[in-house]
């Protein structure tokens, strides 16, 4: 081959590799990061070997962070709680929250497990067959916010992960913004209600805690040694809070302000008498997922409502 020949082909070959590079092309990837190891919230170290392609997730928060995360294609299944986003329904149901069926997770062939402590007594198995089982138990925002990364580390999506925290923390933003304007000593005391009867409330390590102090609250229970501590009647009169606040749960199921209000002895307790006895959004303030700061300006509107007016 002659020497123009050569330039001409040279040329040639150059202008193709500028093509590819601008419509899509092969590109140059950043190196490989699998395999990876991660410590998850349980303190278990997990080796992702290769890039996984599949996962199934067995509580609703890891199903909203892995679709926040754009993930929504690789998620094979989902609880039969899992409903938000709304496509997530059409996902194949792999049992409630406490009852996965491991013979169908299975056959869906996960790469990757996302659960919670619930599923710590089913981990092991999820290894014996060669899936990672990655392991959810945030107690504050930004524990969440940590779940989060987490995830797109597994996945290998971590510009992602930036982009979902950054909105969590222009929610948060704006309800600290707001409950600064709070005099100091006005904070109100929330008894955070799970249940009525016995009553049941939260401890300090909880994400609600976390929540309700972001949100200008101080909850009446956060000298507890447990994380949901049971009280008699007489101790919560003894606390007096200034709202009663209780899960709003979809379908119905939870409490009833009216209910709570006419509770023999409750009229001790200040709020109820001043009529403070409100329900929140439960999916938003008990899903350690990507709604979570939605969740705490919810706690806020309903402790402080003329500041977000």
């Amino acid at each position: 081959m002659s020497g123009k020949k050569w330039t001409r082909l040279a040329s040639a070959l150059l202008i193709v590799l500028i093509a590819m590079s601008v419509v899509g092309g092969p590109r140059i990837s950043a190196a490989d990061p699998y395999p990876l190891s991660i410590t998850d919230d349980m303190g278990r170290k997990v080796v992702i070997d290769k890039k996984p392609q599949r996962f199934v997730s067995l509580a609703p928060s890891w199903t909203e962070i892995l679709y926040s995360l754009g993930l929504e294609d690789q998620v094979v299944g989902v609880t039969t709680f899992c409903d938000y986003p709304a496509e997530a329904a059409k996902k194949a149901k792999v049992g409630g929250f406490s009852d996965p069926n491991m013979e169908l997770i299975v056959s869906l062939a996960p790469d990757v497990v996302f659960g919670t402590t619930m599923h710590m007594k089913v981990a092991q198995e999820f290894e014996k067959r060669g899936i990672r089982f990655v392991c959810q138990n945030a107690s504050s925002v930004e524990g969440v916010m940590e779940d989060i990364r987490m995830a797109a580390r597994v996945a290998g999506v971590q510009g992602e992960a930036d982009k979902v925290i950054a909105q969590i923390q222009k929610t948060m933003d704006q309800v600290t913004k707001a409950v600064a304007k709070l005099p100091e000593g006005k904070r109100l005391k929330v008894l955070y209600l799970v249940w009525d009867e016995p009553i049941m409330s939260i401890g300090p390590k909880t994400l609600l805690n976390d929540m309700i102090s972001r949100a200008g609250g101080v909850s009446i229970t956060q000298d507890a040694s447990s994380d949901y501590p049971s009280y008699s009647l007489e101790a919560i009169v003894a606390k007096n809070p200034d709202v009663i606040m209780a899960p709003r749960v979809h379908g119905g199921g939870g409490l009833d302000p009216v209910t709570i209000k006419a509770k023999p002895g409750w009229q001790a307790i200040s709020a109820v008498k001043k009529g403070n006895v409100v329900l929140v959004d439960d999916n938003l303030v008990s899903r350690p997922g990507p709604r979570v700061g939605e969740g705490v300006l919810e706690i806020a509107r309903a402790l402080y409502p003329d500041l977000f007016r």
